[in-house]
This record gives structure tokens, C-alpha cells and sequence, in this order.
């Protein structure tokens, strides 16, 4: 059996203070005499007592964590906002809990629910399903929507249409008139195809039907690929994928298909994660740790007005668009 946990009242008995000064000693170590500090420490170091934060948080002081809930740990750009999120949450005095909805809309719900009985202080997310944040719009926790433009609800984000105009506008300078799209079809909302289409217009230049390669980015597979290559010949000479991961893929099976990039093929990015440094592809870049600081920001500040910041992409030019 597990030794039981000390509580601060038996640490301040063995002491022999009260237990109201070793919390000021944790919490408020400058109102501590030093040489009481002091001793209060080296308990605390020999008995490895650890305070009870939901103590704290009954008694109405704050957690000090924040939640975040992203996507998909599979896909490095989710990796990378993790890492920038816990280093932005440790300088404001925060720790992160972090959690995986694995692109599934229930299980977001259910992390949402997890971290609102931690008495998290506030939550960022890059959501799967809107509904989840209407559940959030509910409850009294300040949250934040990161990569993703909702509106109604806070949110950060770059600039995805403008993302596809500078992967096109990079293909187009290329010299490529047939520019096509490798993505998910998302009937209401497509900001990068968009982009991609906007800029193409520009140039008079057209997107047909048959240039959109369709793949679930939620269950994303080789098989989705290799079936579009196997009914028809690709009719672009260049594509613009959704993100590296679906480049990536793209990459592998269209070389199995006898096509060599970027000799036959022209093919660009999006999030300029490892993947893309690894394999030499252009990537749209984001500003992804000014995007977790300013989503933080955001729900620390807990104002009622619902705030909304777009901020702009670049693009990362390797050897997988260059003629």
C-alpha cells in the first residue's frame, strides 16, 4: 500500500508552526522570516511534501493550469504548438494540461468536461467540432480556439486563405498554369483551396473540377491517394497539399505511380513541421508560437468580449517546387 499523502497540517504540527504561515511560506514566501522559511523548507525537501492544489482552488485561490486540447499528436504541427503553449504557460506561472482528441469529436467533449473538473483557468483548443465550443460557450471557463477561424468564439489564427494565395503565387512564378489542391472537402469552408483559387483567378487562370484530390485529413491513409491515381491521370503539373502530413503521403505514392518530383510534379506544403525539412518540400510557414502566446494571452485576461486575431504566414521555398 501506498504511503498516505501529508497534508500541510501535519507538516505544520511536526514543524511546530501554524499551518496558516507554511502556506504563506509557499504561496507568500516574502511575509516568512527567513530563518522560519528556511526551516519550513528543508521539511518540505525531507518529507517531499507536495501541496494539494484542489485544496487551493476550494479554498478560492486558482489552479495555476491551463488545458489544451489539440488534434491530433500524430501531426508535428500539433507537437509544436504543445511545446511553444507549456513554455508561454510557464512564464505567466502556469502549468499546461494537455490532452488528445484524436480528431474525434466525442472524446473532445469528454476532455472538455475532464479539464473543466480539474478547475482548469481557462482552455485552448484546436477544435474538431464547433459544437464542442458552443458546450464551452456554456460554462464560465475563458477559452480560446487556436488555428482555426470561428466565428462567435475567440479564436487565432493565421491567415489560411492567404496561405494558399502564397503557395500558388510561388507555383505560378514557377510557371505552372494547371495548379491543383490536395485536401479535405470541406463544403462550407475551405480557406486554403480558397486561397488558391483567388489567386489563380487573378492570373485568369482556371481551377477545374478534376484538380481537387480529395482525402479525409481525419482519417487520412495512402489508400485515399493511390485510389485517385489509380482511376486517372493527374492533370496539373503542381499541387498545394492541406498540410505536410497529406504532402508527405502524396510524395510516396505518386513516385509508386512513376512521377518525380519536381521534375514531373511541383508540390508545396503547409506548416513547415520536420516533415517538410526532411523531404526537401516547400512549406507555407506559421507563426505558430505567436499564436499560442496570443491565444494564452487571450484567456488570461478573461474579458466577456469575444476577440479574434488572424495573424500572417510566409512560405519556407525547398527543392519540391523548384524547376
Amino acid at each position: 500500500m501506498k504511503n498516505k499523502r501529508m497534508t500541510m497540517t501535519e507538516l505544520a504540527n511536526l514543524i511546530g508552526v501554524s499551518q496558516a504561515t507554511v502556506s504563506r511560506a509557499i504561496n507568500q514566501p516574502e511575509k516568512v522570516k527567513p530563518e522560519v522559511r528556511e526551516k519550513i523548507q528543508y521539511f518540505i525537501d525531507k518529507y517531499k511534501f507536495i501541496p494539494n492544489e484542489n485544496a487551493k482552488t476550494m479554498r478560492g485561490v486558482g489552479s495555476k493550469i491551463l488545458g489544451f486540447i489539440v488534434f491530433s499528436f500524430s501531426n508535428y504541427y500539433y507537437l509544436d504548438m504543445i511545446k511553444y503553449a507549456e513554455k508561454a504557460a510557464r512564464e505567466k506561472g502556469y502549468s499546461l494540461l494537455v490532452m488528445n482528441s484524436e480528431k474525434n469529436a466525442e472524446f473532445e467533449l469528454d476532455h472538455i468536461k475532464m479539464m473543466l473538473a480539474r478547475n482548469v483557468e481557462g482552455i485552448l483548443i484546436a477544435p474538431v467540432d464547433e459544437q464542442n465550443l458552443d458546450f464551452l460557450e456554456t460554462t464560465n471557463v475563458p477559452f480560446v480556439a487556436l488555428n482555426e477561424d470561428f466565428p462567435g468564439h475567440n479564436y487565432v489564427t493565421t491567415s489560411l486563405v492567404e496561405g494558399g494565395e502564397i503557395a500558388c503565387q510561388h507555383l505560378i512564378d514557377q510557371g505552372h498554369k494547371n495548379i491543383g489542391y490536395i485536401g479535405g472537402d470541406h463544403k462550407k469552408y475551405n480557406p486554403k483551396l480558397d486561397g488558391v483559387k483567388k489567386k489563380l483567378k487573378e492570373y485568369n487562370l482556371n481551377f477545374k473540377s478534376d484538380f481537387f484530390i480529395k482525402v479525409n485529413t481525419v482519417t487520412l491513409s495512402e489508400e485515399d491517394i493511390e485510389l485517385v491515381l489509380k482511376q486517372r491521370k493527374l492533370p496539373c503539373t503542381a499541387y498545394v497539399a492541406s498540410n505536410d502530413e497529406v504532402a508527405c503521403l502524396f510524395m510516396k505514392k505518386i513516385n509508386e505511380f512513376g512521377y518525380k518530383i519536381p521534375e514531373d510534379i511541383a508540390l508545396v506544403g503547409f506548416d513547415n513541421t520536420i516533415v517538410s525539412k526532411l523531404l526537401n518540400i516547400t512549406s507555407i510557414t506559421q507563426p505558430t508560437e505567436a499564436m499560442v502566446k496570443a491565444g494564452i494571452e487571450m484567456v488570461l485576461n478573461k474579458e466577456n468580449i469575444k476577440k479574434t486575431l488572424q495573424l500572417s504566414p510566409g512560405i519556407e521555398i525547398r527543392s519540391s517546387s523548384l524547376k
